[in-house]
């Protein structure tokens, strides 16, 4: 934690660029293992990484002094990294042959050979085909729910929607998935 985060913050809000530099490199590997989490490609990540960052910079003034600086950053990451995400449609992109080569690297440590390559591949193409018959609300509750591993409470901060809408896209959401899943599977 950086010595003093209020008085921090209060600087970068003023233009101090050296102090939101401070700010950066404490925040910096969380907020791109969130974003990462969130896309799972790297160059994506680093972008939306850049962008949340930018967000706050121009934020700065706005930010409630007193406040936790790194959950309403982090809010700020996830709005943007769930709008670029819809907006680039990677949800409708087949796994790539990059991803391949990291999925590889994760099932001879995850899974210890219980899996073939061929069969995890199989399975994330089933799960990215349903993403995209879902609706750009559903996807956001399950990228911030599973790929973010936010609470109900936690997404709907980050929405700005009650927690009972929370709950009731995920319920749907999760029963859609389950029936696209097994029409896939049949």
């Amino acid at each position: 934690m950086v010595p003093c985060e209020d008085e921090v913050i209060r600087r970068a809000a003023q233009g101090d660029q050296q102090a939101f530099r401070l700010l950066w490199e404490v925040h910096h590997a969380v907020v791109m293992a969130a974003a990462l989490r969130l896309c799972h490609h790297r160059a994506l990540a680093e972008d939306i990484t850049q962008g949340a960052f930018l967000l706050a910079w121009r934020g700065l003034p706005r930010f409630q002094h007193g406040k936790p600086f790194r959950p309403w950053l982090m809010r700020i990451l996830y709005r943007h990294a769930l709008d670029e995400i819809e907006r680039q449609g990677i949800y409708r992109h087949p796994v790539s042959l990059d991803e391949v080569g990291e999925l590889e690297g994760q099932i001879s440590s995850d899974v210890s050979g219980e899996r073939n390559l061929q069969a995890w591949v199989a399975e994330r193409e089933q799960v990215r085909q349903a993403l995209v018959q879902l609706t750009a609300d559903q996807r956001r509750v399950i990228a911030l729910r599973y790929g973010a591993d936010l609470t109900e409470v936690d997404i709907a901060q980050v929405l700005g929607l009650p927690i009972g809408t929370v709950k009731s896209r995920l319920n749907r959401t999760r029963e859609r998935l389950r029936l696209l899943l097994a029409d896939e599977r049949e």
